[in-house]
C-alpha cells in the first residue's frame, strides 16, 4: 500500500495543485485524433516470439524494394533491412519479431514524417526489434517508438523535431538506448514508461531542447548512466502518474551524468512538463530512486529536487537517495525536498552549496539519526512548481515550436562497416540490456564558465518581480506554520486554565493536540468543550485556512 504523509491537511491542499494534473502522452496522443496501434498477426506478442537460431536474409531499400515499410513487411524474424542514404517520406509499423532496421548512413538516411504522418518507426508487440544508424524527424507523434515488446534496442539514432518523444519505450521491457540523440521534442527526448520491471539502459545518449531530456513515466528498474542533458526545459525527470501502468515510477538509477544549462524558454514544451522549469533532476512522486555521481550545472532553480506529484491521487516522494553528486550554480537551490514527502528520502555526501530546506543532509541524512522520519521539506519548491503550474494552463507561458528547433550538428554513426555487419538481435536478458560501468565524476568534462546566477530569496522564495506579490508568497508560504503553532498554543494554554475540568480529560486532549498533527489542536476547539466563544474558535480555525487560500491564490495571480 502507498504510504500517505501525516500532513494530509493544508499542506496536501497546496500540493495538491502541483504539476501533472494532465494526464499521460496516451492522452495526447488520442487529442491529435492519431491512431497508434495495428492489428496485429496471429500469434504476435511478447514473450510469444521464439529466439531465432540463425540469421535470415536481408532486404535492401531502394535496391530490392522502393520502400522501408516493404521491406519490412517482408523481412523474416533474424533478417535485417539495410536502407541506403535518403529521405524516406512515410511511416513505418514494424510488427516481425527480431528484426534488425539499419541505415547506411546516420546522418543522411532520414524517414520524414512531413508533419502529417504519425510516427517515425514505431515496433508493436514484436520483440528483439533492434534499429539503428539512422534518423527519424517531423513526425506528429514519435521518431521511435517500441509498444509492449519484450526486448529492443536503439542506437546510434537521431530523433529531432517530433511531436512527441523523439525515442521512446511504451510498456516495454529488457532494452537499451544508447548512443543516440534526441532534440526538439515537446514531450521528451527519451522516454521509457509504464513497465514493472523495465530492466532498462540509457546510456551514452545526448537530450537537448526538450521539454525534458529524458522521462519515466511509472517505470521501475531503469538505468540512466553515462549521459549529456541540456538545453531542455528541464533534465531528467522520473515521475509518477495515474492513468499508465504500474504507479509509483520506483528504484531509478541516476548516475554518471552531465547535466547543465536545462531551463531554456526556446524549447518546446507541453503545459505539464513546464513547472520542472530549470530543474536539473525532478524525482516528482517516486519511491526509492538513486540519484549520485553526476555532475548538475547552471539550473535556474534547482539543481536536484524531490517533489510531489498529484494526479488523480496525490503522490508524495519516499525512500529516494541523493548521494555523492556535485551540484553548482542553481538559480534557486542546489538540492530541494518539497513538501509533502512521505518519508525516507535522503541527502548525503552532495558537493553543493545552498539547499532548500537549508542544511538539508543533516536533517534528512542517509544514515544515523534522522529528525524527520516521518516527511517533511519545505513548501518553497512546492510553491514554486505550483506557480509556473497555474500560468501553463492557458497554454501562454513561454516555450518555443517544435517544428522549427532545426537538426542538430552531425552524429557519429555506428563503427564498422554498416553494410557487412550482422544483424542485431535484441534478445532480452542476454544481448540486451547490455553491462555497463558508471563513470567517475572526475572523468566528467564540464563546459566552460557559469551561465546561472545565484537568485535571492526570502525563507526560499524567489524575489519577485515587485514588493507585493514577494510579500504575498511569503504570507502564503509562512501562515500554515503560525497558524499550527497558534492553534497548538492557544489549545494547550485553554486546557491548563479549564480548573473546573476533571485533570484526565484535559490529560487525554493534550494528547490529541500534541500528537495528532496539524489536525488535533483543530479537533480540540471543535470538539473539546472550550470555553472560548464559538465564533473566535471559527475565526481561528476556519477563518485562518480560509484568508491562507486567499493568499495562495493571489499568490499565483500576481507572482512572476
Amino acid at each position: 500500500m502507498w504510504r500517505r504523509p501525516l500532513l494530509h491537511g493544508v499542506l496536501a491542499v497546496t500540493a495538491a495543485l502541483i504539476w501533472f494534473c494532465s494526464g499521460s502522452l496516451a492522452g495526447a496522443q488520442e487529442d491529435q485524433g492519431v491512431s497508434t496501434g495495428p492489428r496485429l498477426p496471429a500469434g504476435v506478442g511478447p514473450g510469444r516470439e521464439p529466439v531465432p537460431t540463425r540469421y535470415a536474409g536481408t532486404i535492401r531499400v531502394p535496391q530490392d524494394v522502393d520502400t522501408i515499410q516493404a521491406a519490412v513487411d517482408r523481412a523474416k524474424p533474424g533478417g535485417m533491412v539495410l536502407i541506403a542514404p535518403g529521405i524516406y517520406a512515410e511511416s513505418v509499423t514494424v510488427t516481425t519479431p527480431y528484426l534488425t532496421i539499419r541505415g547506411l548512413d546516420r546522418d543522411r538516411t532520414i524517414i520524414d514524417g512531413g508533419f502529417v504522418r504519425a510516427n517515425g518507426i514505431q515496433v508493436f508487440a514484436a520483440d528483439g526489434v533492434a534499429i539503428e544508424n539512422l534518423t527519424s524527424r517531423h513526425n506528429l507523434l514519435d521518431g521511435f517508438s517500441w509498444n509492449g515488446v519484450h526486448g529492443y534496442w536503439g542506437r546510434y539514432l537521431t530523433a529531432y523535431d517530433n511531436g512527441g518523444s523523439g525515442i521512446a519505450a511504451y510498456g516495454s521491457d529488457d532494452g537499451q538506448l544508447d548512443h543516440s540523440y534526441a532534440g526538439g521534442s515537446p514531450d521528451s527526448g527519451f522516454s521509457i514508461e509504464a513497465c514493472s520491471p523495465c530492466r532498462a539502459v540509457v546510456t551514452d545518449v545526448v537530450g537537448a531542447d526538450n521539454a525534458a531530456g529524458f522521462s519515466g513515466t511509472n517505470a521501475e528498474g531503469v538505468s540512466i548512466v553515462n549521459s549529456e542533458w541540456t538545453n531542455n526545459t528541464s533534465g531528467i525527470v522520473p515521475n509518477t502518474q495515474d492513468a499508465p501502468a504500474g504507479a509509483p515510477e520506483r528504484d531509478v538509477l541516476i548516475a554518471g551524468n552531465y547535466i547543465h544549462d536545462n531551463g531554456n524558454p526556446a524549447a518546446p514544451s507541453l503545459a505539464l512538463i513546464y513547472p520542472s522549469f530549470g530543474m536539473g533532476v525532478v524525482v516528482a512522486g517516486g519511491v526509492d530512486n538513486l540519484v549520485t555521481g553526476n555532475l548538475i550545472e547552471d539550473q535556474p532553480t534547482y539543481g536536484i529536487a524531490v517533489v510531489p506529484i498529484l494526479d488523480r491521487n496525490l503522490w508524495p516522494t519516499a525512500g529516494n537517495e541523493i548521494r555523492d553528486n556535485v551540484v553548482r550554480r542553481s538559480g534557486l537551490a542546489d538540492l530541494a525536498l518539497a513538501a509533502p514527502s512521505a518519508g525516507g528520502d535522503c541527502f548525503a555526501g552532495n558537493d553543493q552549496s545552498t539547499s532548500e530546506p537549508p542544511a538539508i543532509e543533516a536533517l534528512y541524512p542517509c544514515a544515523g539519526v534522522r529528525p524527520f522520519a516521518g516527511g517533511g521539506g519545505s513548501l518553497a519548491p512546492t510553491l514554486e512548481a505550483l506557480t509556473r503550474s497555474v500560468d501553463a494552463q492557458d497554454g501562454g507561458f513561454v516555450h518555443g515550436d517544435w517544428r522549427t528547433q532545426g537538426a542538430p550538428p552531425p552524429q557519429p554513426g555506428m563503427p564498422g562497416d554498416a553494410a557487412a555487419a550482422p544483424p542485431t538481435l535484441a534478445i532480452p536478458g542476454e544481448s540486451v540490456p547490455q553491462p555497463y560501468r558508471i563513470r567517475p565524476l572526475d572523468a566528467i568534462r564540464s563546459s566552460p564558465g557559469p551561465t546561472v546566477s545565484k537568485e535571492l530569496t526570502v525563507l526560499g522564495m524567489p524575489l519577485a518581480t515587485s514588493w507585493w506579490s514577494l510579500l504575498i508568497g511569503l504570507y502564503g508560504y509562512v501562515l500554515p506554520f503560525v497558524l499550527y503553532a497558534t492553534w497548538v498554543a492557544v489549545a494547550l494554554w485553554d486546557l491548563i486554565r479549564q480548573e473546573s475540568q476533571p485533570l484526565p480529560f484535559r490529560a487525554r486532549w493534550m494528547l490529541v493536540v500534541l500528537v495528532v498533527p496539524f489536525i488535533g489542536p483543530v479537533l480540540y476547539l471543535a470538539f473539546g468543550r472550550s470555553p472560548i466563544p464559538r465564533q473566535l474558535r471559527l475565526i481561528l480555525t476556519v477563518g485562518g485556512v480560509v484568508i491562507y487560500v486567499v493568499f495562495v491564490l493571489l499568490g499565483l495571480a500576481f507572482g512572476r
